[in-house]
């Protein structure tokens, strides 16, 4: 689509994009120089121009999302929390806050608050608090240990929530020692008091983020972190404990308030990349998933709740533009660049994509057949992909003598986190089924898919490298077939991984198994049936 502008100039959206990134390549610092400002202004007023003449800016992009809402099991959820006392840890945040006058609304006895928001020492193992009316406020650290355990022994909460943790990604790869201590130490000293004082019900709030099998940034490996422990915890120990996935909060949006920040000081307004996306939901919908969660939590299981239909994703440009155009002023965009906590790509395995309309934006695959439409209509739940129990208490025991120690290198702590996260995933591959694995992989790095979304094989390895050796030793005939993929395919497949040199090993395995296939198919339909077609002999 070409469009007229305000010269006599005409350009579609990709090339005024274009045009902004060759005159501020990202990762150039803001952009100062008159003239060149003076362009930016003009190619951003031409971008608007572009996106009104496709039917976009019309209204608000997030309209839909603020107005919607899930159902809430309100009865049940009020019989849970009658004459109760709650504890909300992070309750100072913006879901607490809304939490708390939810749980009040709702019946709850007396709800005790623990925030490190005011919390002066952190060491101090009887924390100052603050009562207001039925509310108690707590300066504590879930990290100290001693601090939690002193306000479950004089308070005797019945329910816990746990929402404390780091909000931002991109902090998370700044302040790495306290996200990681956060969301390792401090969830394991609350499901530890929450068995040690009888609690009948904890719930904890996650991110979808979780949902990518493999991730290198600090804010997500942490969080997995922290789910797996409340799998593990669900399996072995008392208490009844359930789980949320959250999407992009609305309420709490940080591009959302930078971005209006901006537009209001009339300043130069800064977005990552074209071409990026978020789906988002509502303060009422993450509260409403928390409150449910007392009420459609399993007992020895780790059920999450997330809401069903989240719509289409947003794209992040189109939400500046908004903004700019709503404020009536002439300001000007660039593109500064994907910044650490948010440059990891998309990986296309995430999805079944044979089931475009069933896809879930916060449920993978291998978490897929697990999913169920509870009876309202309007939540999902689903379980995290089994995993090994012993590898994973090996794996926490190494992390927290390390991250325990204050004389351990900060910027070593991600290295050994993503250590750690790899084989625990591993032993969730070795658990999950070969076709599984092998549709996750061909999805993943189909070349057209990747050519589509912009990105190369090579920024896949340590997933690819994942995937391969967890089907290694356990394809056959049988498992291609039941993967429904084709010689040929298989073959392509191979091609692509050879590019890939960190698997040379694997890599030969499959060639082997797409050999020892294809000898077998051609023999005569009497030997095959009198032979086992799916034991690979030799196949290493």
């Amino acid at each position: 689509m070409k469009i007229a502008s305000n010269t006599s100039e005409v350009f579609s959206k990709a090339e005024i994009i274009d045009r902004i990134q060759q005159l501020v390549p990202p990762g150039s610092p803001e952009p100062k120089n008159p003239e060149i400002l003076a362009t930016l202004q003009t190619l951003t007023a031409q971008l608007i121009a572009a996106y009104k003449a496709d039917g976009q800016l019309e209204s608000e992009p997030f309209d839909d999302v603020r107005d919607r809402t899930v159902h809430l099991y309100t009865t049940e959820v009020s019989n849970k929390l009658k004459g109760k006392t709650i504890l909300v840890t992070g309750g100072e945040g913006c879901v607490g806050n809304f939490l708390i006058e939810k749980l009040l609304e709702l019946g709850a006895n007396q709800i005790i608050c623990a925030d490190k928001a005011r919390c002066q020492n952190p060491e101090e193992t009887h924390p100052i608090f603050e009562r207001k009316g039925t509310v108690t406020f707590y300066a504590a650290d879930i990290r100290n240990f001693e601090a939690l355990k002193h306000i479950f022994e004089v308070e005797k909460p019945d329910i816990v929530f746990h929402l404390a943790a780091q909000r931002s990604p991109g902090l998370a790869e700044i302040q790495i020692r306290e996200t990681v201590t956060t969301s390792l130490l401090g969830t394991q000293n609350v499901i530890q008091l929450c068995e040690e004082y009888d609690i009948e019900n904890c719930i904890f709030s996650s991110t979808g983020k979780t949902s990518r099998y493999f991730t290198t940034e600090v804010y997500a490996a942490s969080k997995k972190f922290a789910e797996w422990q409340f799998a593990r915890a669900a399996q072995a120990g008392n208490v009844t404990y359930g789980m949320v996935r959250f999407t992009h909060m609305l309420e709490n949006s940080l591009f959302c308030e930078q971005m209006s920040n901006k537009v209001k000081q009339s300043k130069t307004v800064n977005v990552h990349a074209p071409h990026r996306y978020v789906t988002a939901q509502n303060l009422v919908e993450a509260v409403h998933l928390l409150l449910n969660g007392l009420v459609l939590s399993v007992p020895g299981k780790l059920r999450f709740l997330t809401v069903r239909n989240l719509g289409w994703p947003t794209e992040t440009l189109e939400v500046a533009l908004y903004k700019i155009l709503e404020s009536g002023k002439n300001i000007p965009i660039y593109f500064q660049g994907l910044l650490p906590g948010y440059e990891e790509p998309f990986f296309m395995g995430q999805f079944d994509w044979s089931k475009p309309t069933e896809i879930h934006l916060l449920i993978n695959v291998l978490e897929d057949p697990f999913r169920i439409v509870e009876d309202c209509g309007d939540i999902v739940s689903a379980e995290v992909a089994p995993f090994s129990l012993q590898v994973f208490d090996r794996q926490v025991s190494h992390l927290e003598s390390l991250i325990s120690n204050p004389d351990f290198p900060e910027a070593q702590i991600k290295q050994v986190l993503v250590a750690a996260e790899k084989q625990v995933i591993a032993s969730s591959f070795a658990w999950s089924s070969a076709p599984d694995l092998l549709k996750i992989l061909q999805s993943g790095i189909n070349p057209k898919k990747l050519q589509g979304y912009g990105t190369d094989i090579a920024d896949y390895n340590e997933i690819i490298q994942l995937l391969v050796q967890g089907m290694y030793g356990r394809l056959n005939a049988e498992v291609l077939y039941n993967a429904e993929v084709t010689a040929d395919e298989f073959d392509e497949l191979i091609e692509s991984l050879s590019t890939v040199d960190s698997i040379g090993v694997e890599v030969q395995y499959l060639r082997s198994v797409s050999k020892s296939s294809k000898e077998f198919t051609e023999l005569p339909l009497c030997i095959q049936k009198k032979s086992d077609p799916f034991v690979l002999r030799d196949a290493a």
